[in-house]
């Protein structure tokens, strides 16, 4: 016959053990946790060339024959005081009295949500967006695997006028459509600072008129401008291990 068990004292000395083992764990784990956050938590970085200094003649298309505005902006509305807002009119030719805008912002905070995209911000303007899809540019300029990124497409209607958008981030040399896309990217480990872009082209036009006719021209303004960021003013990878 087996010597009878204290079934109390058993437990009770299991039950004393798992709370010693937990005490201990609660000790070194949470110091040991905030160590490793800490070590692979991104900083931020600056942009290398102000955006406010951003040269519109670098733009082949738009260099000549447009006249071309800076439009300004809360920097709490836009989130960051690290952009560029400007405005083109065509002057001469079939572009005459054609409207189109270029908006880039650049963030470098490791915990932005990312919460400005132009279908959003529209609606809260009181638009009707009534396209939302995804599109391939081809951008020869960039390097081989950046050479054709997909960037969203927006059509939207202000009821005075429609307006075509094209935008896509770039986040830390990548580019992503979404913020979702953003988000992970921001999260993955790997390089020490952080920052994104977004970058913005719109051209209006009338609300009865046909937004395929103004689509090139969006897509040769975001086409001409990202080569010009990339290469110019945001930090090159080397500058993010």
């Amino acid at each position: 016959m087996y010597d009878k068990v204290d079934i109390k004292s058993l437990i009770s000395v299991r039950f004393l053990t798992a709370v010693a083992i937990l005490a201990l764990a609660s000790v070194w784990l949470q110091p040991a946790i905030q160590r490793l956050a800490m070590a692979y938590e991104k900083k931020p970085i600056a942009i290398c060339r102000s955006l406010l200094s951003f040269d519109v003649s670098t733009l082949p298309s738009f260099s000549d024959g447009w006249e071309y505005k800076w439009l300004a902006a809360p920097a709490e509305d836009v989130g960051t005081r690290e952009y560029a807002h400007i405005a083109f009119l065509g002057k001469t030719g079939s572009t005459r009295h054609t409207r189109a805008e270029l908006f880039i912002t650049y963030y470098s905070d490791p915990r932005d949500k990312v919460p400005h995209t132009p279908e959003v911000c529209a609606r809260q303007a009181g638009a009707i967006v009534k396209k939302l899809s995804t599109i391939t540019l081809d951008i020869p300029q960039l390097k081989p695997e950046y050479q054709r990124i997909d960037a969203r497409l927006v059509f939207l209607d202000y009821q005075k006028f429609s307006t075509v958008v094209i935008y896509v981030f770039c986040v830390e040399g990548q580019f992503k459509y979404s913020r979702g896309q953003v988000r992970w990217a921001m999260a993955m480990p790997g390089n020490h600072y952080v920052y994104f872009s977004k970058i913005e082209a719109a051209v209006s036009y009338p609300t009865d008129g046909d937004p395929e006719q103004v689509l090139p021209l969006c897509k040769r303004l975001i086409c001409e401008a990202i080569p010009v960021l990339v290469a110019e003013y945001f930090p090159q990878k080397q500058l993010l291990k």
